[in-house]
């Protein structure tokens, strides 16, 4: 008898969401969160192949115009700016990896969400995982340079 994970099809832009969801949330850990991540790429893979490489946006490309326009709308908004910045940051980042982009939001959400933990866990990973940009300075680092010396990093 197959088993359900032999059965699985994947669905990139489920996988991607949630994704994003587990790293926000803190539901899962950073391993489960890159099989989603490898898993969503691996499903717009096939996808493109069966179409013949005829596509031109990916799976997430609306979804991702949509974190952009939310963090936009709520630049400064102490209550959901943070928020909006932290998803556009993940999207950047687990999606697009556009890790540039992604630290600049990352810091405009700690900008607004200072004390959010799991803000500060997920930029950590951005910085200091191996999958990633792999530095060796911490979030409390870079953020303190934004503050002081702009353009830091960028």
């Amino acid at each position: 008898m197959m088993n359900y994970m032999e059965m699985r099809v994947d669905n990139a832009f489920v996988l991607y969401s949630y994704a994003i969801f587990a790293a926000v949330s803190g539901e899962e850990d950073w391993d489960e969160i890159k099989d989603y991540v490898n898993r969503a790429r691996r499903a717009e893979d096939i996808r493109r192949r069966r179409c013949g490489n005829k596509l031109t946006a990916g799976e997430y490309d609306i979804a991702s115009c949509a974190f952009h326009l939310e963090a936009v709308s709520n630049d400064g908004d102490t209550c959901s700016g943070g928020e909006s910045c932290h998803n556009l940051a993940l999207c950047q980042m687990l999606v697009h990896q556009d890790y540039k982009s992604a630290r600049m939001s990352f810091l405009r959400a700690l900008k607004q969400s200072k004390n959010n933990k799991t803000l500060s866990s997920n930029y950590n990973v951005l910085l200091q995982d191996e999958a990633y940009l792999n530095l060796s300075h911490t979030v409390q680092e870079e953020f303190w340079r934004s503050l002081h010396k702009k353009d830091a990093y960028f």
